[in-house]
């Protein structure tokens, strides 16, 4: 077992890999009753085609990663959830753009929980009539999505931004693309991507870690697990084609995305987990509530509390978005382009700003170290192989200057599309 220890936080990481491959991480928490478990393989919305050693490449249907969240959790002749009720412990799962992940929390039969956690994650079982149900409930739920204006307005400028690309296709799919996955595919899926070596478990609470460690070192002996060579496929990021787009939804008033795409990203762990956290900040310094320029457009009516700001960086993505609810969108646009356009005019002389943004956000840091979920869940894990504490220590010396190089980046050469959701 390799063990870091964050003197500052009094924290510390427990890592061991077993013969398999499987990953294990323990953030034991003796002061705390609940212990939270989560499983997780790298395999996402974004994953699109791959090989298995050197047969055939095969092409993943938008929606699929998703679709085979559901269904593993149902076996034939019994479903995870009822299994996970039945030891007092709560489960769920969720996939996002470049991981799925499956959790437990509970206050009692840890040991029984996490083997089940992992027998139902390892042991898939999928058949003709399942995935025809499951197309169904799925194609309601996209139809839910299809609905949502908020969700429509962000899926509308990734594909203005990154048109045919893996990340303007919603994570569940269309109604066509879910009715192309097949049982098969749903197997040679989890025989590449859930592979032992493949998954990472991370357990936070109240445990010893030598137990831990032997109920799945033992629950690990009596898989037979295939081990393959796994080659994914990158797909094409192309060039956008269009500026601004306005489309006809069924609002009350006026939905707004303004994208700015950036370059394909390049940087990985602490150097990435740091640029987030200072495109975050810096993003508050511009454009945050506490500035003049937020105020004088919310007490003009051209913003509301609706407006909001983010950087993401998934993957080889990265990009600015702004979304706002306005009739006023016209100005909204000439404001903010006013506003990057005079980036380094509007940084001077910020450092009082910056240290009391990163004084805040340090402070939000530390009050999650209070959630198991939090411990396990808002580290860029996945991504970058940095958890929260790593976050935080980063965040502690972050720099006026890293904000300044970070504005630099994203600012200096920034081309602002839109898309319009109104009647």
């Amino acid at each position: 077992m390799i063990e870091k220890k964050y003197k500052r936080l009094k924290e510390k990481v427990i890592t061991e890999t077993l013969s398999n491959g499987l990953k294990v991480v323990m953030i034991p928490k003796k002061s705390y009753h609940k212990t939270f478990a989560v499983i997780t393989t790298p395999f996402g919305a974004l994953d699109q085609r791959f090989q298995i050693n050197n047969d055939t490449p095969v092409d993943i249907p938008a929606g699929t990663a998703h679709f085979l969240e559901h269904k593993l959790f149902e076996k034939e002749k019994s479903d995870a959830f009822t299994r996970f009720g039945e030891l007092g412990a709560d489960a769920n799962a969720f996939t996002n753009a470049y991981q799925t992940s499956y959790l437990f929390s509970t206050t009692q039969n840890l040991n029984l929980a996490l083997i089940h956690l992992l027998d139902f994650v390892q042991t898939p079982y999928f058949s003709d009539k399942t995935i025809a149900k499951e197309q169904g409930i799925i194609g309601q739920e996209i139809q839910m999505y299809d609905d949502d204006p908020n969700w429509s307005i962000y899926m509308g400028l990734m594909g203005l931004m990154y048109p045919s690309a893996p990340l303007s296709e919603d994570i569940a799919g269309t109604k066509e693309s879910i009715l192309k996955i097949t049982p098969a595919l749903l197997y040679d899926i989890h025989r590449a991507f859930y592979q032992s070596d493949q998954l990472t478990l991370q357990i936070v609470g109240n445990f010893g870690p030598d137990e831990i460690l032997r109920i799945v070192r033992d629950n690990q002996t009596t898989k037979t697990l295939e081990k393959v060579n796994v080659k994914t496929f990158q797909a094409p990021i192309n060039q956008p084609k269009i500026i601004q787009e306005t489309k006809k939804f069924d609002v009350s008033r006026p939905k707004i995305g303004f994208g700015i795409r950036l370059p394909t990203n390049a940087r990985t762990g602490k150097e990435a987990t740091k640029f987030v956290l200072a495109a975050d900040i810096l993003s508050d310094i511009l454009f945050g509530e506490q500035t003049d320029w937020y105020q004088n457009l919310y007490n003009k009516g051209i913003i509301d509390t609706e407006f909001e700001t983010s950087f993401d960086l998934l993957r080889n993505y990265q990009f600015i978005t702004f979304f706002a609810e306005t009739t006023e969108y016209e100005s909204l646009t000439v404001a903010i382009s006013n506003q990057l356009a005079e980036y380094k005019k509007n940084l001077d002389g910020k450092e009082l700003v910056f240290e009391s943004l990163r004084r805040a956000t340090l402070g939000e840091g530390i009050q999650r170290l209070n959630s198991l979920e939090s411990i396990a869940l808002r580290g860029d894990d996945v991504l970058f192989g940095t958890n929260l504490f790593d976050k935080i220590m980063l965040l502690q010396d972050l720099t006026y200057n890293d904000i300044l190089d970070t504005a630099e980046e994203l600012y200096k050469n920034a081309k602002l599309q839109r898309f319009v959701l109104q009647k």
